[in-house]
């Protein structure tokens, strides 16, 4: 998590972009970057924009337990203090499914076969798109805003869109880092890929791969960040 919030630290201060716009599940990564990044003298300039799950979604273990996937009272004011706002709100790509459609399939306006298009980047990558969407529709960024868009394991530096300019002015300038070996979302193995990829002999191959997480995302370790 720490890399990737480097890469999107030193992307941001090179591209002279003033907001990150940071995905968080538990407030983890916001906390890090206050107190690790933005008390340094050359990332004081960068604003932090928190984007976080709707409440009431729900999250489950591979067995089904519900867990409870929050931001904590303490991070929560801590990021008050910090003047970070903390944007909750349906997110774009998910389904919206009536009651009486309970199995499933996808409606004439729903997104999400978007977000799964995305997921061939790793699963991160559709979140730090939502968080860019969610982040314009609040207010919290501006309508082609340049911005640093990241999860705990992908960075990306984007112009922002509101949802409902999506497709007319959301654009990804460059993926800053992002996981090389999709372990969850694809159950990729490293080993198993072909020898001449070489993933399965580097040292610290773990910092290059997604790691378990509950059914819906949530932070991660850092992916492998573009050189």
């Amino acid at each position: 998590m720490r890399e990737c919030l480097k890469v999107a630290f030193q992307a941001a201060k090179q591209q002279n972009i003033s907001k990150l716009v940071i995905f968080t599940a538990r407030g983890e990564g916001v906390r890090i970057a206050l107190e690790e990044f933005c008390s340094l003298d050359e990332y004081k300039s960068i604003r932090l924009v928190a984007v976080t799950f709707p409440v009431g979604k729900r999250f489950t273990n591979p067995d089904k337990t519900v867990l409870s996937v929050a931001i904590d009272e303490a991070n929560e004011a801590l990021f008050r203090v910090a003047g970070v706002p903390i944007i909750k709100a349906h997110m774009p790509f998910d389904p919206i499914t009536p009651l009486s459609y309970k199995q499933g399939g996808n409606l004439g306006q729903d997104l999400s076969l978007i977000g799964e298009a995305l997921n061939i980047f790793g699963g991160s990558m559709s979140l730090c798109v939502q968080a860019i969407l969610m982040a314009c529709d609040a207010g919290a960024v501006g309508i082609a805003e340049h911005v640093v868009a990241a999860t705990s394991d992908t960075a990306i530096l984007a112009q922002a869109a509101c949802t409902s300019r999506l497709f007319g002015q959301l654009v990804i300038r460059e993926i800053l880092c992002k996981p090389a070996v999709l372990t969850v979302g694809r159950k990729e193995i490293a080993e198993r890929f072909p020898a001449q990829l070489e993933l399965g002999s580097k040292p610290g191959l773990e910092a290059f791969s997604e790691t378990d997480q509950p059914s819906a995302p949530q932070e991660t370790p850092l992916e492998k960040p573009k050189s």
